[in-house]
């Protein structure tokens, strides 16, 4: 599962018990589930089915997550995965014969075949309820995710827009198109008609769109910021016109972490942002600036990359190496920082979860 999935549910005892799952989708897939009134059965059941495939996914998760680090999927356990996810896939399909114009549903069991990997049954599924509910953002949204990342690329533009046309109020679609557009900029400038440096004012306009709705939202303002590490200057004619336009993307980097650290709330997060404030006064040649935010970086988790930029910014002037720091051991998975400065930029936004009807 995406950092957008992680942690577990914890459906809380409740009256209304639509109204709690609702909740929890869209604490999961970040988006608004109306609240459909619990004396429907039709409704009733469809959410028994989703906590069925909610279920199920975590379980399955569970049995995997207890195999020793390196440890194949033995017979026994793969008959059990099995069974338990064919249980649910005669769930669906029993459902979908009994409500034959449920669109919610088929885009639930396409998202519960793409969890199994059967991802070519999964965009038939959304394409079909795609024609059946063509008012549902969530299925443009997953499918042109699916096209972003599969192809056609072509696809992914316009049903990208077609996701924000009918819920412009959803950031995450901003986010998607806007990195959609960076990542794929030959396609973008076939698609809008323009150049590169079109491209680049494109994307940062739908960036723009999507952290005015979520404003407080660290991890994207850090995708966003992560971008302008492979934003190209302004072509130029001269080089004092070639210096400003280098000068200008690295303000507007400068500019982008300066906002990320007013959102951080952890220390290492602090400490992860100063390592881009360094990188990118480096690139400005402000070595006092740049030593201040590197002389703040304490955390372990950080050493390595702290030692990168320090011999960077050494050489840069001209000075002799540092001693190399004895090697500490490596941070796990949980503690490693998600955005270094040597991620790659735009973040993965076009692979967000599929949402759920």
């Amino acid at each position: 599962m995406s950092d957008v999935l992680a942690g577990a549910l914890t459906l809380l005892l409740a009256t209304n018990k639509t109204a709690v799952l609702n909740s929890a989708l869209e604490e999961r897939a970040g988006i608004s589930v109306p609240v459909v009134a619990t004396n429907d059965p039709v409704e009733a059941d469809f959410q028994a089915l989703l906590r069925l495939d909610d279920q199920v996914g975590e379980q399955v998760e569970r049995w995997l997550d207890a195999l020793p680090d390196g440890a194949e999927v033995g017979a026994e356990l793969k008959a059990r995965i099995d069974a338990r996810q064919e249980e649910v896939r005669r769930r669906y399909l029993s459902f979908m014969e009994r409500n034959p114009k449920h669109a919610r549903s088929v885009v639930a069991y396409g998202s519960f075949l793409g969890d199994i990997g059967d991802e070519f049954a999964m965009v038939d599924q959304w394409e079909k309820a795609r024609s059946m509910d063509p008012s549902n953002p969530a299925v443009w949204n997953n499918l042109a995710g699916h096209y972003a990342h599969r192809g056609p690329i072509e696809k992914a533009f316009p049903y990208f827009e077609k996701a924000i046309e009918l819920k412009p109020t959803e950031a995450q679609y901003w986010h998607s198109l806007g990195t959609v557009t960076y990542l794929f900029r030959r396609d973008s400038e076939k698609y809008y008609g323009v150049d590169e440096q079109g491209v680049f004012k494109k994307a940062f306009e739908f960036y723009a769109k999507a952290t005015a709705l979520r404003p407080l939202d660290f991890k994207l303002a850090s995708d966003v910021a992560q971008t302008w590490y492979g934003v190209k200057p302004a072509p130029a004619t001269n080089e004092v016109a070639r210096k400003a336009a280098e000068l200008a993307v690295i303000e507007s980097g400068l500019s982008a972490w300066t906002n990320v650290m007013r959102l951080a709330s952890l220390d290492e997060e602090r400490e992860g942002v100063r390592l881009h404030l360094a990188r990118w006064q480096i690139k400005a040649g402000r070595w006092a600036e740049a030593r201040t935010h590197l002389d703040a970086v304490t955390n372990a988790v950080h050493s390595v990359v702290k030692f990168r930029l320090e011999r960077t910014w050494r050489e840069k002037q001209g000075l002799p190496p540092a001693p190399v720091p004895a090697p500490l051991p490596a941070p796990s998975p949980a503690t490693a920082p998600a955005n270094g400065p040597g991620a790659s930029p735009g973040g993965n936004a076009a692979a967000d979860p599929a949402e759920k009807p």
